[in-house]
């Protein structure tokens, strides 16, 4: 949800301001706020009065910050990202351009947007990720001990065959013919323990039943899509089986944390002025 509000805020925002008589609601460091925007983000995303002003005063003050933090984001970039987005999809730019144009966005607010958010992206690593100290073996460890529920007891023996191809058309066909031979469609056998595997990877195959395929994924220079042949426990368990999984568990959680703490250190230190609600 936290990944996908600002482009639906901006969605809202955009195609409704045109239709209603607006005013300024809030000033948030020289950014306005309006009575029409509180008004669509409420009714659309289904949030109360103030969810929708919390969200909105956040908005500004992270776009307040990109910009005294001169975050730059290159156009090309904006441009290979969107590229990379549609092809994840399984769809051409044109494609995804049509589709846009259908739902009242247009290419160019879409770029903007995505700019928008890259910028946020670079903003986070550069000033709340760094921030963040990597755990010692002694804090994950406490980390387990205190969330064991959380974790998996002993590693998996995973039994794959990685299909890999140049384009989501490809790859779908070998999917629906497993056993024929799809030109442009590389099958490898893999047989590795889940505490081997990325945590992207494990939870991929965690999520597909044995006997069926992963969803296909984007790796930026083509298309790739696992069939689980098998799954089967070894190992004793314990920390160092699941270590992998308690570091992403305790990444995930601290930069979470960071990103709330900075965004409540930026409110408490901003010029807020409430005009009308």
């Amino acid at each position: 949800m936290k990944k996908i509000l600002p482009f639906l805020l901006f969605v809202i925002i955009s195609t409704s301001q045109a239709q209603v008589l607006d005013a300024i609601a809030i000033d948030v460091e020289g950014e306005a706020i309006t009575t029409l925007e509180i008004q669509a983000v409420q009714q659309k995303m289904n949030m109360s009065k103030q969810a929708a002003v919390e969200a909105l005063i956040k908005d500004r003050l992270e776009k307040s910050a990109l910009k005294k933090a001169h975050i730059t984001v290159d156009p090309a970039e904006v441009e290979a990202k969107a590229e990379t987005i549609a092809r994840s999809k399984g769809m051409t730019v044109e494609q995804m351009k049509n589709i846009l144009e259908q739902k009242g966005l247009t290419w160019d607010s879409y770029l903007k947007q995505l700019s928008t958010e890259m910028k946020k992206e670079r903003f986070f690593k550069e000033h709340i990720l760094s921030t963040i100290t990597p755990p010692s073996d002694a804090e994950l460890e406490t980390y387990y001990n205190m969330h064991k529920d959380k974790f998996s007891a002993a590693p998996l023996q995973m039994s794959l065959v990685a299909y890999a191809a140049p384009t989501a058309e490809a790859l779908k066909k070998a999917m629906a013919n497993p056993m024929q031979p799809i030109e442009g469609v590389q099958k490898k056998n893999i047989l590795a323990a889940s505490n081997e595997m990325s945590p992207a990877l494990l939870n991929l195959i965690n999520e597909t039943p044995a006997g069926s395929f992963t969803k296909p994924v984007n790796t930026g220079k083509g298309f790739v899509a696992y069939f689980v042949k098998s799954k089967g426990s070894q190992g004793q368990g314990g920390f160092q089986s699941v270590k992998q999984q308690v570091t992403m568990m305790w990444m995930q959680e601290q930069r979470a944390q960071a990103g709330q703490d900075f965004f409540n250190k930026l409110k408490a230190n901003a010029n807020i002025r409430v005009i009308r609600l």
